[in-house]
């Protein structure tokens, strides 16, 4: 095939064999392009189809779409510059042109040399100034001044006549002349006439002058300068007014306008029971099952108090204890768990506080403990809301380390509430951290309630007269007078006091020496850096950390050095130094309860006419050996027991509350049906008795053995029977040797004796306890001590619980170096019968007979009974007199806050200061009267209570007191043939009151028969039917005699 169109050439023959195709190709080829050239050399000649270098150039430099609507911009007209010296001419130019005429246009109208010169105003303002008449005249007012002549003087202010006396004309002159007694003088150069009163004529009404506004007036006095009285002054003579208050749980700072006495106090009960039964005390492992690679264990290296708490250290590992709780948390009330933890050392893992289905892992609710608050104590909690989602059997606690890693921490005081709506949402809002468990602290199992209510104000100095800790060559010469012979540098002598956050304090003592103030946190970490000098005082703001301050004594050099006079006061200024006196009221012995699941219906004490009362709701009693109880009924594994007329207010459906001997609480039933289904249900009726359900496993009683009578009070005193064989003690009793040992905690074989006598509290082991609410109201009236003043300015105030008022002692007497001591609340084996009746965590005073004993040493040490003990050296002591002591206790109960108020006007404070006088007045009235029945030794009728009456117009139920006896004659009767216990019959006033309970059996009569019954006196001198007896005739004069102090 040929493949070209100018000589018919083939592809596929060699050059050689078409040789000749080709030139002819060739020639075609030229013979074309020479017919062609004239047009392809005039398309190359023409200029419109090509384009020059240059023009490729000015192409490439133009934008696309420029000469395009909206392609002039800025850019591609640039900078135009404005002459304003030429006037317009037309209305057609350049953009240049026609900006220009309109800047000479600006120019014209702003007057300026340039037209960018700003105009001296605008127009606006020109056309306001026009349109102003004030400013301008009109034709009536140029026509008025064209006939006012030249010269013309303006209006002149003055008076047409002065005291009636016309003036002549526009200048005329008044002469003013002295009286009789008036001299009058003039002073040109000054042009003042000056006035004298020379005689004795008396002045005009003239006093609103002097007062505030006047024209002469005399300045309001001071407490230095005279003066008149104010009206504010005034309104504080005439008018009586108070200041509320209301001090809450711990330490707090008051500021008051006056000095004055706090008064009208009000303080509503709580209760606190403890869900937990005190399985959280971090003093026992008892009941928990422990797991992880180290198990956790107590230890007494960091303990929020008590003696221990629960550590779980891990490396690597997990740490955790765990227990489960058979009782169902109420899906209609909240709770709240809380704990406090202490992180020693932090590397990895973490510990948590958890809540979760019994015997399951399920966790239903938890709180992770912070590891990052190394070295101090924090409060955790969780809040169990209304609906929980716990099972029905009961819940599981897990504490410890449960995620793996490395790290120490400590857990103690973990408790578990019952709380009111509003303490539910409070928390963890408005009450955070601490506060928490000042609302909630961590009591003691069983029933507490607002027990020993104390109110202290400090004094103005917050120091008492002798260090803390004196240095071992510091000797004090008296009362705030130390000297410290300085052998070696920094011989310290420390006062320890608790302070409030933000306030400062001022630390001031007379010497020679060096002082020192430091402060510390709650974990006796100090806070910051130590404050030292040599002058008169130190003063500090407390930083928010800090829980309190310790000031010293020190020296720098050796030699000998004196410290007196020193003071501790809120405020950056050191006043003088005055002794501290502290202002206290307490009420020892008053237990105030509400309502254990919601804190409703409180018991509330207030004062009323200058006397404190309480208006009582709610009663506790133990139930122990002294009630008749009976087996009602026996089930598998438990009995179903019942008491007579235990609480006769008590309605089948009353709230109420039962805690058991080891803290448990128990569940009530409403009807006989449920609390035969299980063990720890209890059930109160409107008769008063009482049905309680036993375990085997605790009363140690087989389900085929009936109990008798004194084998279920030995119970209810705290023992477990079981039988006994050689060394082997074995429950439960079916047959054999009958032997009984203590409930809890005991491993002996016990005793074949059976026991009448209350447990002592072996194990930590109390009475069952029964808490209900009182049918009807109660009012009592008590015994406060003290009486509470403010000062004027800032008041320290704490506010606590736990007060024990004048408890007698029992001095135990020792010789060491031959010298004797006596010592009181010491628990060491020698000397344990000087312990009191509760442990201690401070003696607020020891006394001889009614005044301070002397020679008194406070120590606190490890083998006082709580923290405190003290003795007197025996050249101090009075063999032949009776010593008493009050004291805070260790154990808390809730505290609540206090209302009351305050004189803050003159008035009001000669109001209440007649008020005590009358009251003082009285009271010495009572006191003499007292002294004189005392002296007297006659019988005393009380007031009977409840419907009793004297059997005998003769024979009154009356009693009196011998040298310090107790002793009761006459007989009574009742409104019906039969009394139901607890009934109050009379009260017996301070001074003829046991200091324990006591119980008596009394003679009485139904009809024709004899009814041996039982009387109960109690500390706070209500002598109650303790159980049932005839109403017809009860006989007083066989009641055995019981001494008081």
């Amino acid at each position: 095939m040929p493949i070209s169109r100018y000589g018919g050439i083939t592809g596929s023959k060699k050059i050689s064999e078409d040789f000749d195709n080709i030139n002819t190709a060739f020639n075609n080829v030229a013979t074309e392009a020479d017919t062609n050239k004239a047009t392809v050399d005039g398309h190359i000649a023409n200029g419109n189809l090509h384009t020059t270098l240059a023009e490729k150039t000015k192409l490439a430099g133009i934008t696309t779409g420029a000469g395009g609507a909206g392609s002039a911009t800025d850019t591609v007209i640039g900078n135009r510059t404005i002459a304003d010296t030429t006037a317009p001419t037309g209305d057609t130019g350049t953009i240049t042109t026609l900006l220009g005429w309109l800047s000479n246009m600006i120019k014209a109208i702003t007057g300026k040399s340039s037209w960018r010169t700003a105009p001296a105003t605008t127009l606006e303002a020109a056309n306001t100034h026009m349109n102003n008449s004030d400013l301008h005249t009109s034709v009536a007012e140029h026509t008025k001044l064209a006939g006012i002549q030249a010269g013309a003087e303006v209006n002149q202010k003055a008076f047409s006549q002065v005291n009636n006396i016309p003036a002549g004309d526009k200048s005329d002159t008044l002469t003013v002349t002295g009286g009789t007694g008036i001299t009058v003088t003039n002073n040109p150069a000054t042009k003042t006439m000056i006035v004298t009163a020379t005689g004795t004529a008396t002045p005009g009404a003239h006093a609103s002058s002097h007062l505030t506004g006047g024209s002469d007036p005399i300045p309001v006095a001071t407490i230095t300068t005279p003066g008149l009285m104010s009206a504010e002054d005034r309104k504080r003579m005439d008018t009586e007014a108070t200041t509320a208050v209301v001090l809450s749980a711990g330490q707090q700072i008051l500021n008051a306008t006056k000095n004055a006495r706090l008064q009208g106090l009000k303080v509503q009960g709580r209760t606190l029971i403890d869900l937990l039964g005190g399985a959280g005390s971090g003093e026992s492992l008892t009941g928990w099952t422990l797991s992880g690679m180290t198990l956790p264990e107590t230890s007494t290296a960091q303990k929020k108090s008590g003696t221990s708490s629960i550590k779980c250290a891990t490396t690597s590992g997990t740490s955790v204890y765990v227990q489960d709780f058979a009782y169902v948390l109420d899906v209609a009330k909240q709770y709240i768990l809380g704990c406090w933890v202490y992180v020693e050392s932090y590397t990895s893992g973490g510990a948590v506080l958890s809540l979760r289905d019994k015997g399951s892992a399920t966790v239903r609710y938890s709180v992770q403990v912070d590891a990052a608050k190394v070295g101090q104590w924090q409060f955790v909690y969780i809040k169990i809301p209304t609906a929980n989602t716990l099972s029905t059997s009961g819940f599981r606690l897990q504490n410890g380390v449960n995620t793996v890693g490395t790290m120490v921490v400590y857990f103690d005081e973990l408790r578990l509430y019952a709380v009111s709506a509003a303490d539910y949402a409070a928390i963890g809002t408005t009450i955070t951290g601490e506060a928490i468990d000042r609302l909630l602290p961590y009591v003691p199992s069983g029933i507490n309630g607002v027990d020993g209510l104390w109110v202290k104000r400090y004094g103005k100095n917050l120091l008492p007269s002798v260090p803390d800790t004196l240095h071992a060559n510091a000797k004090m010469n008296g009362p705030y007078d130390m000297t410290l012979a300085g052998t070696s540098t920094f011989s310290t002598s420390r006062f320890k006091f608790p302070v409030i956050p933000g306030k400062q304090y001022t630390f001031k003592a007379d010497h020679n020496g060096v002082l020192e103030m430091a402060e510390y946190d709650a974990n006796d970490i100090q806070v910051g850096a130590t404050s030292q000098t040599t002058s008169v005082s130190i003063t500090r703001t407390i930083q928010a950390s800090t829980s309190y301050v310790q000031c010293r004594f020190t020296n720098s050099a050796t030699g000998t050095f004196n410290f007196k006079d020193w003071q501790l006061e809120i405020g950056s200024t050191a006043t003088p130094f005055q002794p501290r006196e502290d202002s206290l009221i307490a009420f020892s012995g008053v237990e105030l309860h509400a309502n254990p699941t919601d804190g409703s219906e409180p018991d509330i004490l207030r004062e009323v006419n200058g006397r404190y009362e309480v208006t009582k709701l709610w009663r506790e009693i133990t139930l122990s050996g002294l009630q008749d109880w009976t087996v009602l009924s026996t089930h598998t594994g438990y009995k179903r027991l019942r008491a007579l007329g235990i609480a006769p207010t008590l309605s089948d459906s009353s709230i109420s509350a039962l805690v058991k001997f080891d803290g448990k609480v128990l569940t009530q039933t409403f009807s006989d049906v449920p609390s035969s289904a299980a063990a720890d249900v209890y059930r109160t009726s409107a008769s008063g008795n009482t049905t309680v359900t036993v375990s085997s496993a605790d009363s140690g009683w087989g389900d085929s053995y009936t109990p008798s009578t004194d084998e279920i009070k030995a119970y209810f005193n705290g023992y477990q029977m079981g039988s006994v064989s050689g060394a082997t003690f074995t429950t439960p009793y079916i047959s054999g040797t009958k032997a009984w040992r203590f409930v809890m905690g005991d491993p002996s074989t016990g005793t074949s004796t059976l026991p009448t006598t209350l447990n002592p509290g072996y194990a930590g082991w109390q009475p069952y306890q029964l808490l209900y609410r009182l049918a009807n109201t109660v009012i009592e009236t008590i015994q406060e001590d003290g009486a509470l003043s403010l000062i004027e300015g800032d008041n320290f105030i704490e506010v606590g619980s736990g007060y024990v008022s004048r408890e007698r002692a029992n001095p135990v007497m020792t010789i060491v170096g031959g010298s004797s001591f006596y010592h009181f609340n010491n628990a060491e084996p020698t000397v344990s019968a000087s312990k009191f009746r509760y442990p201690v965590q401070k003696i607020l005073g020891i006394y001889e007979a009614s005044l301070p004993a002397r020679g008194v040493v406070l120590k606190n040490e490890s083998v006082a009974f709580g923290l405190q003990d003290a003795h007197i050296e025996g050249m101090n002591y009075n063999p032949s007199a009776s010593y008493s002591a009050s004291y805070i206790k260790l154990d808390k109960s809730p505290v609540p806050s206090v209302s009351g108020s305050y004189a803050s006007t003159e008035k009001a404070q000669l109001h209440d200061l007649t008020d005590a006088v009358i009251e003082i007045g009285s009271a010495v009235s009572t006191l003499a009267a007292k002294k004189a029945e005392k002296e007297a030794a006659g019988w005393v009728a009380p007031t009977l209570l409840n419907g009793f009456t004297a059997l005998f117009s003769s024979r009154v139920p009356s009693y009196r007191k011998v040298n310090g006896v107790v002793e009761f004659t006459g007989a009574l009767k009742f409104t019906s043939s039969m009394v139901n216990a607890n009934l109050v019959i009379f009260r017996l006033p301070e001074g003829y009151r046991p200091k324990d309970q006591l119980d008596f059996g009394v003679l009485s009569g139904s009809g024709a028969n004899r009814v041996f019954g039982g009387l109960e006196i109690m500390p706070t001198g209500e002598v109650y039917v303790l159980s049932g007896m005839g109403g017809d005739a009860i006989f007083l004069d066989g009641l055995p005699t019981f001494r008081v102090d």
